[in-house]
């Protein structure tokens, strides 16, 4: 496989960042926001507009156009060549030329399909030789979540390719190879709950008769399962048909690890989900009644969400004087959260940590603040962003652990979050999926009333969204689904939500936004709810009231993958009470944060048009051609139910882009 020359100015993604210029290394900026920035322009497909880049690294600052342009200055001298500037940047967007520059992980991305289906041994390896850790190894920027959440996405990305590439390997190598067995362990370093992987490792330690070795990986590979909570068995089966074509028998049990401590894996059909412990808030002594204020209406918060488990108020205030550990060990929790309340001036001001109590690691840790001249108020404000963040990241953490879970293990909390994680990716094969995981949850535990409310969703999307054939059998469908959520759970607001949804798309806007009020009436703090209700509202009701609903839930939810959908809302609502330029500029926000969800994006480019905008708008216009070139006006009507002050403006804007009527 043809490589770049070695002597071309290169930029190294895969593992610690590096920049090369003619083969050797170029001193790294100090600044991590100026590194995150190289990387993010590197990876971009096309210009990325300044006010993105800020929201994306700046979380909060007093100036963030003014860092955004320092970090720039910084940045040039590392990818500007002598005669060419590569860094391009105008008022409005920022871009790096990258057609000059090799860049490993834009290589691997583009080459790994080819190499996968014709490569060489040799071309695997040169792929494979790119890695030299994970994407930006050891890079990381406080306070930026949205990089954060980039760079997670990018990380596991990389780290599925990486390992495409090393079982497409191991397939090519002798089966009993020297070399076949470091691959099959470099593999287990990356996919460490594959279980065809380590069946693999120990057949072909067997096959060179290094029977110590295979009974020590056998160990640690039951072990590693059991440590996880998942059940070993197959594994198990799997290394005793694996010892029995062999001479020599291996001492290890098969029944069971006796000697390792770790009690066998429960049984999986019936799990829920993780238990959080919120230990009592600490403060000066003036303020101890606010903490354990803003402590109660937490754990009431999280309750109501339905969502995870969470430990009863009184058991919680018990447990104040215990450590995190110590009391998690004493309620069963899987996570502990605590924090400190103190005053500052008329603002309160509240840390928050999430910790692994096994570990006493830190998983997630923010500070939230109110202002506020009563006292009496500021527990209900401070506990709603609270509630919200600590939910959101239980999730994300959850998530990703399925995510590492061989898929015939997964229970049905796990192939809940592996439906979620496909679910937001607003395409016809990740929709699909997401409905094979929900399934499969529902099928491990009817009652989990969470799947259902997610299968319907899917179905709402290939109503709304995707291009299917029958789109009344996935309205249908999408209201049964949500119907049997109900039914499972009466109490639980994603069902509701999700009958409001399915109502919406039956065009029965009045019983939806009855259910969307209920769903927010059982969880004030349920941010998608509250989107839901500005999305119907925005279209067909109150356009204030909408406005209003999408504050809520942005407020709530700031790094929703919905996001993009609370911007459509507030356009809608905007150009319905004459305030185009507003709506233009959200419009805009709609296009970038969209991914490949047709619909949004026909909202950009129609709305920026109609607020003359034309350039902007042509280029939102491209976006709809590429992801469905035979898209066209009906198919946005019929869509989103516009009332006809909204569907004459678009209407106007379609035949300025060239959008067919039909």
């Amino acid at each position: 496989m043809e490589m770049a020359s070695l002597f071309a100015d290169r930029l190294l993604l895969l593992g610690p960042l590096q920049v090369i210029h003619n083969g050797s290394p170029v001193a790294q900026p100090p600044s991590r926001k100026v590194r995150a920035l190289l990387a993010y322009l590197a990876m971009a497909a096309r210009p990325v507009s300044r006010e993105k880049l800020c929201e994306f690294l700046w979380d909060v600052a007093d100036d963030p156009r003014g860092e955004l342009r320092w970090c720039l200055s910084k940045l040039r001298p590392l990818v500007d060549g002598p005669t060419t500037m590569r860094l391009v940047a105008d008022r409005k967007q920022v871009c790096i030329e990258t057609s000059a520059l090799d860049i490993d992980a834009l290589l691997v991305a583009r080459r790994t399909q080819k190499t996968l289906t014709c490569g060489s041994p040799s071309d695997l390896r040169a792929l494979l030789n790119l890695f030299r850790g994970d994407f930006l190894e050891g890079l990381s920027v406080e306070r930026a979540p949205s990089f954060e959440n980039w760079l997670a996405g990018q990380r596991h990305r990389f780290g599925q390719l990486r390992q495409q590439l090393l079982e497409r390997l191991s397939s090519l190598l002798p089966p009993e190879s020297e070399d076949r067995i470091e691959v099959l362990r470099e593999c287990l370093d990356i996919a460490p709950f594959d279980e065809a992987v380590h069946i693999e490792l120990v057949r072909a330690l067997l096959g060179r008769g290094l029977y110590a070795e295979a009974e020590h990986q056998i160990d640690a590979s039951v072990t590693r399962f059991q440590t996880e909570g998942i059940d070993p068995s197959s594994l198990k089966a799997a290394f005793a048909t694996a010892q029995q074509s062999i001479s020599k028998p291996i001492s290890v049990s098969l029944v069971g690890v006796a000697h390792s401590g770790i009690p066998p894996a429960r049984p999986r059909h019936d799990t829920r989900g993780p238990t959080l412990l919120l230990l009592p808030f600490t403060a000066a002594p003036g303020d101890v009644a606010d903490a354990d204020s803003v402590t109660s209406d937490i754990i009431f918060g999280i309750a109501k969400l339905r969502s995870i488990s969470v430990i009863a108020r009184g058991t919680a205030l018990s447990l104040r004087n215990q450590t995190p550990a110590a009391a998690a060990t004493l309620v069963n929790a899987q996570y502990v959260a605590s924090g400190h309340l103190r005053r500052d001036g008329k603002k309160y001001l509240v840390t928050v940590e999430l910790i692994d109590p096994r570990s006493d690691r830190i998983f997630w840790v923010d500070e939230f603040s109110c202002n506020t001249v009563d006292s009496f108020s500021v527990p209900p404000l401070l506990a709603a962003r609270i509630i919200t963040g600590l939910d959101a990241e239980i999730h994300v953490i959850e998530r990703n652990r399925a995510l590492l879970m061989p898929p015939a293990s997964l229970d049905a909390w796990q192939a809940y979050h592996r439906g979620l994680a496909c679910m937001y990716r607003f395409t016809t094969d990740s929709n699909r999926e997401a409905q094979h995981f929900f399934k499969r949850a529902i099928t491990l535990d009817p009652t989990f009333s969470r799947s259902h409310a997610g299968l319907s969703f899917t179905h709402f999307q290939n109503a709304f969204h995707l291009h299917v054939s029958q789109p009344e059998r996935e309205i249908s469908l999408a209201f049964e689904t949500a119907e049997q959520a109900l039914m499972s759970d009466p109490n639980d607001p994603a069902a509701h939500c999700a009958i409001g949804r399915a109502l919406w798309l039956q065009h029965a806007h009045d019983g939806a936004l009855g259910e969307l009020n209920q769903s927010v009436r059982l969880s004030p703090n349920y941010a998608f709810a509250h989107y839901t209700l500005a999305f119907v509202q925005a279209q067909t009701g109150d356009p204030a009231r909408a406005i209003d609903a999408a504050d809520i839930a942005s407020h709530l939810s700031p790094l929703d993958p919905m996001m993009f959908g609370t911007h459509r809302v507030r356009t809608f609502a905007l150009l319905r009470l004459g305030k185009i330029e507003e709506a233009a500029d959200f419009a805009k926000l709609v296009g970038e944060h969209a991914g490949d969800h047709v619909h949004a994006h026909a909202v950009s480019a129609l709305t920026l048009a109609a607020a003359g905008r034309v350039e902007e708008a042509q280029a939102a216009r491209r976006r709809i051609s590429a992801l469905r070139p035979d898209y066209n006006f009906k198919l946005f009507k019929e869509a989103l139910h516009m009332l006809d002050d909204l569907t004459g403006i678009y209407q106007k804007a379609a035949k300025l882009l060239q959008i067919p009527e039909c």
